[in-house]
């Protein structure tokens, strides 16, 4: 699945879509082909492809399938617009949560005496 996904998003965002003009390349050559025999693929893609198109093969009767080939035009396929959309307004309502209260049972230290706390801290007196 992410293989597709993949590859749908790279043939909708680049010029990956190009290569699936790939039929259109292998049928246009058989026709240059079948006109001269003597035509060989690099001679037919150098007559595509190298240099300027229109001055290796000039506007002639099969100008249209020309432009159908792969990587021959090129397209501004990707454009982004922002459109800013109706206004939305929301209203956030307070809600107050009760308060629970309870009484925590500790230990109440106000009676103990300061001595004692305070002898933890102190050496011992017997050595």
């Amino acid at each position: 699945m992410a293989v597709i996904l993949l590859s749908l998003y790279l043939c909708a965002t680049t010029e990956l879509y190009q290569l699936l003009k790939f039929p259109v390349l292998v049928e246009h050559f058989f026709e240059h082909k079948a006109k001269n025999s003597n035509i060989s693929v690099l001679d037919f893609l150098k007559l595509h492809y190298a240099g300027n198109h229109l001055q290796n093969h000039p506007h002639n009767d099969d100008y249209e399938q020309d432009q159908k080939l792969p990587f021959i035009s090129h397209h501004d396929f990707l454009t982004i617009v922002f459109t800013p959309g109706s206004a939305v307004w929301f209203e956030i309502e307070n809600h107050n949560l009760p308060v629970v209260k309870r009484k925590i049972a500790s230990y109440n230290d106000a009676y103990l005496s300061g001595e004692i706390i305070n002898a933890v801290w102190q050496p011992p007196k017997f050595c």
